[in-house]
């Protein structure tokens, strides 16, 4: 299964986003073979507001020069939450390039934006999140000590009786001291990981279907699905199976 790559641009010119929505067009017809999904912020505000609702992107493409915040700063501030992820800038200058070094960027492109230069530093940086994501590893406490959790394995965690029992692809099991709460703010960075429910997280790559009340998981366990949750779950459900 293709793991899906959300990538986002941040640009407050709408000329600017025609370009690169023709260039993301393009790239997307070349590359069936990644799962891809693009969105589209004309400000920092909006961006932060989006992501503070619903989470950050693997990829962030930020204009440098904007109203009100630059890009650098808007990268300062995703970075806080969106440790995992890349970043390149959008510049006039080659100048900001040393800027970008302070908030770990990955590269820049010199507007205006030509297609080889796009193609080239996006799929650097798709090659290296999904080189991130299949060799992704947390270090996790547990009643005897603590323990390295390669996220590739990782199927399943669930709460109950105040314990958090982790599943994994070999049907061995863990048991963590760490709160559900704690262990999904480490996971929310990688896109393959989402909370159906309250006790539970599961590992998107290990869904074999949905229902309007359960996530079918492969092994023919059924995991429930909340009432408020169902929505979402959908859309992540479709936009994880069948986006190209």
């Amino acid at each position: 299964m293709k793991s899906l790559i959300d990538i986002c641009f941040c640009d407050d010119e709408a000329q600017e986003h025609v370009v690169l929505k023709e260039l993301a067009e393009e790239f997307l017809s070349e590359h069936a073979d990644l799962s891809l999904r693009f969105h589209y912020f004309d400000s920092p505000a909006a961006l932060l507001e989006f992501t503070g609702k619903n989470g950050g992107f693997d990829l962030y493409i930020l204009d440098v020069l904007m109203p009100g915040m630059s890009g650098i700063e808007l990268a300062g501030q995703l970075r806080s939450c969106c440790r995992a992820a890349e970043i390149i800038f959008l510049t006039l200058s080659r100048e900001y390039a040393v800027e970008a070094f302070g908030v770990k960027a990955s590269g820049y492109l010199l507007k205006p934006v030509c297609k080889a230069d796009f193609d080239e530093v996006l799929l650097s940086c798709i090659r290296s999140r999904l080189a991130a994501l299949e060799n992704a590893v947390i270090t996790l406490k547990t009643k005897d000590g603590f323990r390295r959790i390669c996220l590739q394995e990782l199927v399943l965690v669930e709460s109950f009786n105040h314990t958090r029992v982790l599943t994994f692809s070999d049907n061995t099991v863990l048991e963590t001291v760490v709160t559900l709460s704690e262990l999904f703010n480490q996971l929310r960075e990688y896109p393959q990981f989402c909370m159906p429910h309250r006790a539970y997280i599961v590992n998107m790559d290990y869904a074999a279907g949905l229902r309007k009340n359960e996530l079918l998981m492969s092994g023919s366990q059924r995991i429930p699905i909340s009432r408020k949750e169902y929505g979402k779950m959908k859309t992540i459900f479709l936009d994880y199976f069948f986006t190209s």
